[in-house]
């Protein structure tokens, strides 16, 4: 502002402190007098003021403004009189006041109306609009002493203030004589006003100045802004109006952006709505940043949080302002695609949960509610931070707690939103959907929402998607754990679950019943409420006809939910609760232990109902800390297990009595403890008594025991003390001579049957001792049992392991030549929860174990009376039914003949039924000699699996024998476990699919459950995490073995050595002698070591094991199979000791190091070798992208930025090169239909230093010297023994896929080397050509059908880069000219592969011809445009393309006797552009 300005505005605030005074002039007679001219010319023109009031025309006010204008230009003199006299009427504030208000017009007819005021009217004359305009501002200083408001208040009415009539004058005024004059004056004024005014007058300002004041204004504008925050919404909503120049445009927003750090809640919308709607392409980037950081939504504890008003009763107008901010961005957001993406860009580049703000949330949510083409995009962003763990429990907190009103609008999405999330495959999501709708739950309070949130849930129950189902009951669940108390007002609304039943599976229906047994207690509790009394009442109905229904399905459904009731009634912390509407106020315990009584009855006619329901009452037990009252009742039904099933012995030998004579003859089978045992397991004389009940009862017999050895360990603190004679009490079994040779040939049908039963039952029941007593050997619990009782526990367990093998072995045998369905005894729950991990004794347990004393239990279950007191054993995890458990069949043969892991579907390589010493010879050769019937493999899924537990033996210490570097008979062992341990790795640690509940599809043969489905994978890794260097140990042992075994001689001088020692052992374990039941060293170690090798890839692979809550898991894990040797002197200087980069380098090189071996041994056991070291290095690639932005981790040694991942892709490569360069001779590979191969070859490709110039080399030096002749040998190329005419298709095939994605990496990116990036499109461009010249020489359809797919998809993304081509072309018009020309060579030639087919009629090839086509055309119009976009015009030209064939050969017509109807298609595609060259000739370009 000029020093003029200046100085007038002093004077002003000086006159102003006059003006204001209350001592204010009052009319006199000289004061009339002196307005006479005044007067006299209004009076002319139709205007009187002489009486009092407002002044009164009889005409229109635009006559009288024409009247004063020609009056003024007629007499110039008059306008001084006129204007001095005016001054002087306006002196006195009545008349003042007279002027400002509407005039009175009076008509002809005596009707009276209003009008403008007198001074508008004078503001609308040319010749005194600036003297009028001016003096009327200097008389507002006098009057804004009245005006209140100074500190931001309220002003006063506008007719009665004078200073708000005067300002009102000056909006919407129809021209402004001279703007710049009026403007400094306002600006004068504004400095002594208050804030209310002030906002008045900065708000009409846009409507007075001109463009050219522009600058003057936005700097008195700032000044004012920088002294009073107050001023920010007027100020800014005065820029938006104006036209300003590029310089004080960004000066503007710079002003906003400052603005927004420091503004009032109440005025952030508005600061919101300005910098979006002034976003620009080039101040995007930092507007988009300043909101995120600086736009936080305000709390209770903000400081820029206005100050409460009284009037509203203590209500803060905070959430207010935040859906005024939220739909001042919605606003922005749908009309600013360049600030919709500006959010998207950097939100997308944000890494790290705590880099991240609530607005994140908020504005994908945005996008997502406006629609359009961005809500998938801004969805698929969300899902990729949830998934990545970028946003977490805290932001969603802080997004949707405490800020219910301004979510209302945004309701729906937030369902949808947490729907998508439930429906996904990932875990991370999942678990982010529950909290969403956990939280919408709790803020929603009133019952709309609420129903909204329970009606999302309910539809998601019905989808008939495993996981999908499952994750809405969890979430229910949650609910009525959680929010019991409010969800039973509104219960009614999912009652309907319980109409659905049927089509759940258990693990779904354990979580309904689940959901409504704590909804049934909760309405006891309260006294019977109406709704919470409709909900129990309901279920207690439904579980009482379930229980009673014949119909097995329906019966199972009861126990599921009478026993989760019962659990939830007799739960600890719910000993007091009583119900007072169940049979007349009967205690909650008494109707738990109703209800099981009940379910008992009714089972007595099933028997394997009832063991469904021990298996039942066995999970609760594990995970539900039940009272004293119903562990008794537990307790005492499990004491008829002895008198059911075991039997006495005397010194090691049956009693008399006790032998069936006539029936199928028996033998004591596997007795552990020899002539001290009291004990044996009655399995054959109850198969075969007269009473058919004792035959049905072995069906509850596995879950009898299971149920017992629980009850033991929960009332025993782990402990199975007193029930260790089960261990190695021996069980009654057909005799073993008669399940062999000629006489199981003559035994009648009914003892076949009998004895395959017998061996069934008897492998269920050592696999359930294996279970029970597996946990007493966990290392953690070394403290509860001596050191010499858990030596001789591990020995028995081996032992059994061994007589399960043989028992598998001997009814495989006996059902490849006899039909028998197996009844199934697994009962298909899944644990629902984690089990405990201590022991953790209770009031409960310790009234039931004062109330029985020992029980009851006779002493002649627990080997030493002495102990069983004292001894204490390892808490149990929930042992769980399903896995289906591999044989040694499987350990050998189905192993090493199968095909990839990943290629699921080849079939087992055949052999001859012949004589052999090997075990998995003798089981393929029986089953083999199936002619029909279910196979034991076909049946497996009816056995009870292996628990977790039971991976502890993988552990145990066995004697060193002398015969081998480790005992090789346990190898078998080991390989038997190790096996189960795929198959629950596969089961826990596989990412679930969207796939059809089991009710929607059939299959043919029902799985079985894994053990560990209920479990989640990071739960299983935990509690494996001590089996980890017991398989580096296995490992190391196979390893060492196979690389002894290379050598002929030893193999043939070790062989029989270990087969004795295997002999031995198994006679050791009581195991009947058999020679077919014999094991070969090098099978075993060949075994082994291919499902160690897949079992840790398979842990490497689990998504969630690189999560950083995970990291400790990950780190021990890779520590276990840790090279001994030191770093390497070139990379010692990149990795800190101690750090996660030290542990993937040591756990690479000790893993790298079994390739060698892997190669000697298969092709297969290569391939998996590498498979897993992809893993390590995938692994490791995750890790650094979730360290890299976490400050803690970049500044302690567990990470560091090094060059760890590009050293070891390039080891991966070297190695996957290394199976490459093999001997592929063999027929193994074959059964992957060349999978391996592809996966290999891509690999070493992708991940060597130099992907193109290692593709440029296989495209121009190996693949031209594959034969194309048939009947050629099969023989590979030299330095590439895999690439043979058998192969050739397979690499073709990774090579031309290859080249097309890496040149889509160079020409889609910008590139700071111009004449770098145009060699390496050179450089993909001469490989593709390449390989499509190879179409010449091998006239084969998938060939063909290959070149033409990925040659129009080379097309495609070469037209990527046009933009970048155009932009370079000037300065490299040799080099893009090239370009063009070179990869003509290859279209051409698709052009006649095209044309080809359509004569050969070869579909493979014809059905990808229209896309390609398509992209051809594209390619001509595309350079003609490039061409003349850049004045090169004249060296485009079009012609007519020969037609030739493959060879060259030029043919005389395209037309083919038999498409003549496509003549005019012909043509058309005969017509070619080309390009002049610099030496004037002509190359020749395809169209279409």
């Amino acid at each position: 502002m000029t020093a003029g300005v200046d100085s007038r505005k002093r004077s002003l605030v000086l006159d102003s402190t006059t003006f204001s005074s209350p001592a204010r002039r009052r009319p006199t007679q000289s004061t009339h007098s002196q307005a006479d001219a005044f007067l006299s010319v209004l009076a002319s023109a139709a205007c009187s003021l002489r009486a009092p009031g407002v002044p009164v025309i009889s005409c229109d006010s635009r006559s009288v403004i024409v009247h004063l204008e020609e009056r003024f230009k007629l007499d110039a003199e008059l306008v001084g009189r006129f204007l001095e006299c005016f001054q002087a009427f306006i002196a006195n504030e009545d008349n003042l006041r007279r002027i400002l208000l509407p005039m009175t017009v009076s008509g002809r007819n005596g009707s009276v109306r209003s009008c403008d005021s007198l001074a508008r009217v004078l503001l609308s004359v040319a010749p005194i609009q600036t003297s009028v305009a001016t003096g009327l501002l200097e008389k507002l200083p006098e009057y804004v002493g009245d005006v209140e408001g100074g500190s931001g208040g309220p002003l006063p009415p506008l007719m009665e203030s004078i200073p708000r009539l005067i300002l009102s004058h000056f909006r919407w005024l129809d021209y402004v004589v001279d703007s710049r004059n009026l403007t400094e004056k306002l600006l004068e004024i504004i400095t002594i006003c208050p804030v209310g005014l002030k906002k008045e007058i900065i708000s009409f300002l846009p409507e007075v100045i001109v463009d050219a004041d522009h600058e003057m204004v936005v700097q008195a504008l700032e000044g004012m802004l920088q002294e009073d925050l107050q001023l920010v919404v007027p100020i800014l909503d005065a820029f938006s109006s104006f036209n300003l120049e590029e310089k004080l445009f960004e000066q503007v927003v710079a002003l906003a952006l400052s603005s927004l750090r420091s503004a009032d809640a109440e005025d952030l919308p508005l600061v919101v709505k300005f910098l979006l709607q002034s976003a620009t392409s080039a101040n995007v980037t930092e507007i988009v940043q300043q909101l995120r950081e600086n736009l936080q939504f305000v709390t209770t504890m903000d400081v820029r949080m206005s100050k409460p008003d009284r009037k509203q009763k203590g209500k803060s107008p905070t959430k207010n302002c935040e859906a005024l901010v939220l739909e001042a961005i919605r606003s922005g957001l749908r009309f600013q695609n360049v600030v919709l993406e500006g959010f998207l860009k950097e939100i997308r580049n944000v890494e790290g949960e705590k880099n991240h703000r609530v607005v994140d949330i908020w504005l994908l949510l945005i996008i997502h509610v406006n629609g359009g083409p961005y809500r998938k995009i801004a969805e698929q962003l969300l899902f990729k931070k949830i998934s990545r763990g970028d946003i977490g429990r805290p932001l969603l907190l802080q997004c949707i707690q405490g800020r219910g009103d301004s979510l209302q609008e945004y309701f729906q999405t937030l369902i949808s939103v947490s729907e998508s999330c439930l429906r996904s495959t990932e875990t991370v999501a999942r678990r982010f959907g529950m909290q969403i709708h956990e939280l919408l739950f709790e803020e929603f309070i009133d019952p709309y929402h609420r129903q909204e949130v329970l009606g999302s849930l309910i539809t998601l129950t019905g989808s008939g998607i495993s996981n999908e189902v499952g994750s809405a009951l969890d979430t229910l669940l949650l609910l009525a754990t959680r929010h019991v108390n409010d969800l039973l007002p509104i219960s009614s609304f999912i009652n309907g679950v319980l109409d659905s039943l049927e089509g759940f599976e258990d693990k779904h229906l354990h979580q309904v019943y689940k959901i409504f047994s704590h909804l049934a207690v909760a309405a006891w509790s309260a006294g019977g409420s109406s709704n919470g009394s409709s909900v129990a009442s309901e279920l207690l109905i439904i579980v009482r006809k379930q229980i009673s229904s014949p119909d097995p399905k329906y019966k199972r459904m009861g126990i599921i939910g009478a026993v989760g009731l019962a659990s939830c009634l007799c739960r600890e912390d719910n000993l007091e609760t009583e119900t007072e509407e169940i049979n007349h106020q009967r205690s909650s315990t008494d109707e738990a232990i109703f209800l099981l009584q009940m379910i008992l009855e009714t089972c007595k006619s099933s028997s394997l109902a009832r063991g469904f329901f021990y298996d039942e009452l066995t999970a609760q037990a594990e995970t539900t800390s039940l009272n004293g009252p119903i562990m008794n009742w537990i307790s005492k039904h499990t004491n008829e297990f002895e008198t059911l099933f075991l039997g006495d012995l005397e010194n090691g030998q049956l009693q008399t009595g006790s032998l069936h004579n006539g029936a199928l003859e028996g033998e004591i089978w596997m007795n552990l403890d020899g002539e001290v045992s009291p004990i044996i397991l009655n399995i054959l004389p109850m198969l075969i008594a007269s009473d058919k009940s004792l035959s049905q009862a072995l069906l509850f017999l596995t879950a009898n025991f299971r149920l017992l050895s629980a009850v033991e360990r929960v009332i025993n603190q782990g402990s199975l003390g007193s029930i260790d004679a089960l261990l190695g009490c021996p069980m009654y079994l057909p005799k073993y001579q008669l399940l062999t040779g000629d006489a199981w040939e003559r035994l009648p049908k009914h003892q076949k049957e009998e004895a395959c039963l017998a061996l069934f039952y008897a492998i269920n029941w050592t696999r359930e001792l294996i279970n029970a007593f597996s946990t007493q050997i966990d290392g953690r619990f070394e403290d509860l049992a001596t050191q010499t009782t858990r030596e001789e526990t591990v020995s028995k367990l081996c032992k059994r392991v061994r007589n399960l093998m043989f028992l598998e072995f001997c009814l495989g045998e006996c059902l490849t030549t006899f039909k028998v369905s197996l009844p199934s005894l697994h009962s298909m729950i899944e644990n629902p929860s984690q089990s405990k991990a201590d022991p953790r004794p209770a009031s409960g347990k310790q009234e039931a174990k004062k109330s029985t004393g020992k029980r009851g239990r006779p002493k002649k279950l627990s080997k030493t009376a002495e102990e069983s007191g004292s001894q204490k054993g390892v808490q149990n995890t929930l042992p769980e039914i399903g896995s289906r458990q591999q044989t040694i069949r499987d350990a050998f043969n189905k192993v090493l003949g199968s095909s990839n892991s990943k290629s699921a579907g080849a079939e087992p390589e055949e052999q001859e039924a012949q004589p052999s010493q090997s075990v998995c010879n003798v089981i393929d050769m029986s089953i083999n000699r199936a002619l029909s019937g279910e196979s034991l493999e076909e049946q497996r899924w009816k056995f009870r699996p292996l628990n977790i537990s039971s991976m502890a033996l993988l552990s145990v210490q066995v004697p060193h024998q002398p015969c081998c570097p480790d005992s090789a008979a346990m190898l078998p062992v080991y390989l038997y476990l190790l096996h189960d341990l795929q198959l629950k790795l596969d089961s826990c640690l596989e990412a679930p699919v969207r796939k059809l509940a089991p009710w929607l599809h059939a299959s043919a043969v029902p799985k079985a459950p894994s053990g560990v489905i209920g479990m989640s994978g990071m739960s299983a890794l935990k509690q494996l995490a001590g089996t980890f260097k017991s398989l580096r140990k296995h490992l190391d042992c196979s390893n060492t073995v196979l690389q002894t075994e290379i050598d002929a001689s030893v193999e043939e001088n070790e062989g029989g050595h270990c087969s004795k020692h295997w002999q031995q052992e198994s006679v050791a374990a009581c195991n009947p002698p058999e020679e077919k039941f014999d094991v070969q060293m090098k099978e075993a170690a060949k075994s082994v070591f291919l499902v160690t090798i897949r079992c840790l890839e398979k842990v490497l692979a689990y998504s969630e094991l690189t999560m950083p809550a995970n990291f400790p898991t990950l780190k021990d894990f890779l520590l276990a199979f840790g090279s001994t040797q030191p770093v390497a002197p070139n990379m010692a200087s990149s990795i800190a000791p101690g750090s996660m980069e030290e542990a993937f380098y040591q756990a690479y090189t000790y893993l790298d190091g079994l390739t060698e071996t892997a190669i000697a041994t298969s092709i297969i056991a290569a391939t998996e070798t590498v498979m897993m070291l992809k893993a390590v290095v995938s692994c490791a690639q995750t890790f650094t992208e979730r360290s890299i932005d976490d400050p803690r981790r970049r500044r302690s040694n567990s990470f560091r930025t090094s060059e760890i991942l590009p050293y070891l892709r390039g080891r991966l490569s070297s190695s996957a090169g290394n199976v490459l360069r093999s001997d592929w001779d063999s027929d193994e590979w074959k059964k992957t239909k060349g999978d391996m191969m592809q996966q290999l070859l891509r690999m070493q490709i992708q991940n060597c230093e130099h992907p193109i110039d290692y593709l440029e080399e296989l495209a121009c030096t190996a693949m031209p010297q594959v034969s194309s002749k048939k009947g050629k040998s099969n023989l590979g190329v030299e330095g590439y023994p895999a690439l043979s005419p058998a192969t050739f298709t397979i690499w073709y095939r990774v090579l031309i896929k290859d080249i097309q994605a890496k040149c889509k990496s160079k020409v889609t990116l910008v590139k700071d080397v111009v004449t770098k990036a145009l060699a390496e499109v050179q450089q993909c461009i001469s490989v593709h050509v390449v390989l499509v010249n190879l179409t010449k020489t091998h006239d084969k359809a998938p060939v063909h059908a290959m070149a033409v797919k990925c040659g129009g998809k080379f097309v495609d993304t070469f037209l990527k880069g046009m933009d970048f081509f155009k932009i370079h072309y000037e300065d490299h018009k040799e080099n893009i000219n090239y370009l063009v020309r070179d990869l003509q060579r290859a279209t051409r030639i698709i052009q006649t592969l095209c044309s080809d087919a359509k004569g050969q009629k070869r579909m493979p090839v014809t059905c990808r011809v229209p896309l390609v086509k398509r992209s051809m055309e594209r390619y001509l119009f595309c350079v003609k445009a490039l061409l003349h976009g850049t004045s090169h015009g004249d060296s485009f030209w079009m012609g007519n393309l020969k037609h030739k064939n493959l060879h060259g050969h030029e043919v005389s017509s395209q037309l083919y006797a038999d498409d003549v109807e496509e003549d005019v298609e012909e043509e058309q595609e005969g017509s070619e552009p080309e390009l002049e060259d610099d030496n004037g000739q002509l190359s020749d370009a395809e169209l279409g």
